[in-house]
């Protein structure tokens, strides 16, 4: 009764008394009737119109729990064998269809959901903290069951995107529209036909980058029998995949010609992405070893590999010769702008994969500036800030911030060694943070030009930058160098637009011009575009990709291992030389001769803050020019500056055991020792053998696959 006289009008009644079975009980007998479909009726137009029963007393029936169909409309085709002939034969229905192939990318499994947080392992760029070895997890090259969880998402995501391109594809092969199409240039539906073969083979790149050899399917399953198949060569995906962008490129519309810009496939996405695959192709990949699934497998190379780079230079050529994209803006600005939902179509962004506000989005949240919050008047967790929280979870190396130039313009927007705290009941203060980790800048909500409100997290509406165009340049200036084996002038200006950007108009004589110019055989070349693309591309997860196919990423672990014990002994060194009690391990290494020790901060009142909400920021102490979390000073004081407080910085890599003293004993961080424990740790650090050892970068084929495959996959690499 209490729930009739609420909510009466409001619609509930009717199924209240249906799901209590009461209906019976309360409708029949009814002597008014009741008004509902016409279920006499012999027509669709009689059987939709309201009708009064009341030539007798309603008697409400078992079957009238349920509403019935009209006959007419049972007589559909299943989705899973829908008529293309209909849906295909106008560029309306298909543009339907093709935006539908866009759903996977941007739904919680996709580029700005699961995908953003997960494939995670660490790099020295893009990395996270392990501290136990009863803790392991992918970044530490040990999935647990939560990350294989969200693997399979990821898994199921990507294939939803390959079939509903797979439908997309067929459906326009078989329309009459694609029959009496010219096939030799740019149209509506040409294009469409091109934007559905270049997001299929994004979707394969994901798997084939992730899995390795994965099922391959070029054509809508008829039939369940049909999806589940074996694995197929992760080279004759990538292959064919390649050969399909070739043969659509010349028959897709440039960025500028679409009205949906760079958030949807486009020609010179297209060139970019056949570059990208063309160099997965020729370069190193993690094979199993099929007589021992329990090995980790070899890095091999295929004979063919420069037909690839020769490939990847040729279509990355195409977008910079074709001139239809710049890097007119800031490098700050780019990301202002992206946090802002402003994508221009001419400027770095090549493809971005479109989110919308309230949607799956962890740019801005798991990525991104750290904005802490806490509970307001009303309990809800909630920044001071309009523009909402994050939570910080997604980090970089505390060393990858220091291998920057500090003359760099884009080091303290990419990595920040701060977070944002609640102050009074309005402002918002940023305070420092002691960590091996920092946090990325480019995904900041406070650049937000509409803030989404206090209480705001996930689901900001930024796009994920799936290629840039200073990707595409420093990818041409790769193929470039391995081609000619070295260098050509060309491969020199496309580094060099990339380094322009990151550096004032007074120091690009010296830091782009001298530094590029002096850069004269391979090895050098090569080596500036590694560390290059570290510095262009923090936090856009490219690295694991870079090193694993330039076969670096063992290389890269080990020295990361090893120097970080060496880093930390070295920073202690420099923190006590002037205290009473020196480091009882002294350990002098140039190569971290400028790395500080220490630093020193005090809060400061904000001026031009990122937003106006922002009350005090830190102020860094500086001694002879050199700032002190830039670099080292020449000697450490045995206290903090009057006025400052001392943060720790490289002195963490190295950690005092608990209740020692005369002499202190001192160990690696656990962060260093469990935080590649997959790879190399205390316990075998002694072995590993960086040349011919593997680094296990491909993540384990989820169980409900396995299962649903039935026996037709297997995992392999020791999973």
């Amino acid at each position: 009764r209490e729930r009739t006289i609420e909510l009466m009008f409001e619609g509930h009644m009717s199924y209240d008394y249906r799901r209590w079975l009461i209906a019976l009980k309360e409708w029949s007998g009814m002597e008014n009737g009741m008004i509902g479909l016409n279920s006499y009726g012999t027509t669709n137009e009689e059987y939709y119109k309201n009708a009064r029963l009341d030539a007798q007393p309603f008697i409400f029936r078992d079957e009238q729990y349920l509403s019935p169909i009209k006959q007419d409309y049972l007589n559909v085709n299943s989705p899973s064998t829908f008529d293309k002939d209909y849906i295909f034969t106008s560029e309306s229905e298909i543009a339907t269809a093709v935006n539908g192939m866009y759903v996977p990318m941007v739904s919680g499994k996709g580029w700005v959901g699961s995908l953003a947080q997960k494939m995670l392992f660490n790099t020295d760029v893009e990395f996270t903290t392990v501290t136990t070895s009863s803790n392991l997890k992918e970044s530490a090259f040990e999935p647990s069951a939560g990350d294989i969880s969200s693997y399979g998402s990821i898994w199921t995501g990507m294939y939803d995107g390959v079939n509903r391109t797979n439908d997309v594809i067929e459906g326009i092969e078989q329309s009459p529209l694609f029959e009496a199409a010219d096939k030799t240039k740019p149209s509506r539906l040409m294009h469409y036909y091109g934007e559905a073969k270049v997001l299929r083979a994004m979707y394969y790149l994901e798997l084939v980058r992730n899995w390795g050899d994965v099922p391959y399917r070029r054509k809508p399953a008829g039939n369940k029998d049909e999806l589940f198949i074996g694995a197929t060569d992760r080279d004759i995906i990538l292959t064919d995949m390649i050969n399909d962008l070739i043969e659509v490129e010349p028959v897709m519309w440039y960025a500028e010609e679409s009205d949906r810009g760079v958030e949807a496939a486009s020609r010179e996405f297209c060139q970019g992405l056949i570059a990208r695959m063309a160099l997965y192709r020729g370069g190193w990949t993690l094979r199993p070893d099929y007589s021992n699934p329990a090995a980790i497998g070899s890095m091999q190379r295929n004979d063919d590999w420069q037909k690839y780079y020769e490939i990847a230079e040729k279509y990355a050529g195409k977008v910079i010769n074709e001139g239809k994209h710049s890097l007119n803006r800031s490098f700050r600005q780019v990301w202002v702008d992206e946090c802002s939902w402003i994508v221009p179509v001419n400027d770095d962004n090549i493809f971005d994969v479109p989110a919308k506000v309230g949607g799956s989005g962890e740019l801005g949240y798991s990525w991104g500036t750290y904005i802490v919050s806490q509970k307001n008047s009303e309990g809800q967790n909630a920044s001071n800030a309009p523009h909402g929280y994050s939570s910080g979870g997604s980090k970089l190396a505390l060393t990858y911030m220091l291998s920057f130039d500090n003359k760099d313009l884009r080091r303290d927007l990419t990595c920040e060694m701060f977070r944002y705290e609640n102050s009074g009941m309005t402002n918002i203060v940023q305070k420092p943070i002691a960590a091996l980790t920092v946090y990325c800048g480019k995904w900041n909500r406070l650049f937000m030009a509409t803030p989404l409100g206090s209480t705001s997290n996930k689901g900001t509406g930024i796009n994920y930058t799936y290629m840039r165009y200073a990707d595409v340049l420093l990818m041409y200036a790769e193929a470039a160098n391995e081609n000619h084996n070295g260098p050509t002038p060309q491969a020199k200006e496309a580094l060099k637009k990339v380094r322009n950007r990151a550096f004032a108009a007074e120091d690009q004589p010296e830091m782009v011009d001298t530094y590029v110019d002096k850069l004269t055989s391979k090895e050098d070349f090569f080596d500036a575009i590694v560390k290059e693309r570290a510095w262009e591309f923090g936090g856009e997860k490219h690295r694991r990709y870079d090193l694993a196919r330039w076969n670096l990423y063992g290389k890269t672990l080990y020295n990361l291992y090893f120097d970080w014990i060496t880093l930390g002994k070295v920073a202690r060194t420099k923190q006590y030389e002037n205290t009473t009690t020196a480091f009882e391990e002294p350990t002098y290494d140039e190569r971290f001769e400028s790395y500080p020790a220490v630093a020193y901060y005090k809060m400061v009142d904000a001026v031009n803050p990122a937003a106006v909400c922002v009350s005090q920021t830190i102020d860094w102490y500086k001694e002879g020019g050199k700032n002190s979390y830039d670099e080292a000073f020449e000697s450490y004081p045995s206290k903090a500056p009057t006025g400052y407080t001392l943060i720790n910085m490289c002195n963490q890599y190295c950690t005092q055991v608990k209740n020692t003293s005369n002499p202190r004993q001192w160990v690696p961080a656990p962060a260093v020792l469990f935080s590649f424990y997959g790879y190399i740790n205390e316990s075998n650090a002694a072995t590993v053998n960086p040349e011919t050892d593997p680094v296990r970068y491909l993540v384990p084929i989820p169980p409900d696959a396995l299962s649903s495959h039935q026996g037709l996959l297997k995992n392999y690499y020791g999973y």
